[in-house]
């Protein structure tokens, strides 16, 4: 989603959140960046559009989803889709247009994670919900697992054991592990047909990098 938006809210909701951003007690991954919220934003108004749910609730939810941010290996990260949910209110009633809405854009905002394990109460809330797991398949997700990763010191991949078939999986040791744990089951999750429409494209492009990785780390096929 550009910056440009026919909503009048979005421009002043948008530079509150880069202050918001910018004075924040943690730094961010690279994969929870302000480029990540900008392209769930996008993600949301299309699935919106082709689910006729209120484009404007998902477009807010999505600028607010990660309001609050702590690292993966933070024992408070499961609980940030609820911290920014209480966050939202005020949000919604500092930004003139959306106090109306604001509910609405709170209940879709608190169960939007994976690690939450909540199922959406509203079109919208699912909207949201798969917007944002679009962003962890695919390109995109490929590049953003391995920089989460990173961020708090995860290897790439088990160096004997690159798919976990002789140990337990280890996403915060290994980041390839977060495949098998995680992202390879989010396209049967998707709660609405835009986004399974769209997760199951990704979902190739993961795979077949997964593929190739195989091919790479084993030629032989050993």
């Amino acid at each position: 989603m550009t910056p440009d938006s026919p909503f009048p809210w979005f421009d002043p909701l948008l530079a509150k959140l880069r202050a918001h951003l910018a004075s924040e007690p943690f730094v961010r991954d690279a994969a929870h960046d302000l480029g990540h919220i900008l392209r769930v934003a996008r993600l949301a108004r299309e699935l919106a559009a082709e689910e006729a749910a209120s484009v404007e609730v998902c477009v807010a939810a999505a600028l607010l989803h990660d309001l609050v941010y702590r690292p993966k290996n933070h024992p408070e990260s499961p609980l940030t889709a609820r911290l920014a949910a209480d966050l939202v209110p005020q949000w919604c009633r500092e930004t003139l247009g959306l106090a109306d809405k604001a509910d609405a854009i709170a209940a879709a905002v608190a169960t939007h994670s994976w690690s939450g394990g909540q199922a959406p109460g509203s079109l919208e809330a699912a909207v949201l919900q798969d917007a944002d797991r679009l962003e962890a398949l695919g390109a995109i997700g490929i590049a953003r697992v391995f920089a989460t990763g990173a961020s708090f010191g995860a290897g790439l991949w088990h160096p004997e054991d690159p798919w976990g078939e002789a140990r337990d999986l280890d996403d915060k040791a290994w980041s390839l592990d977060h495949f098998e744990r995680k992202l390879l089951k989010l396209a049967a999750g998707m709660t609405t047909a835009a986004g399974r429409r769209r997760a199951e494209s990704r979902q190739r492009t993961m795979t077949a990098y997964l593929d190739a990785l195989r091919e790479e780390l084993d030629p032989d096929g050993r």
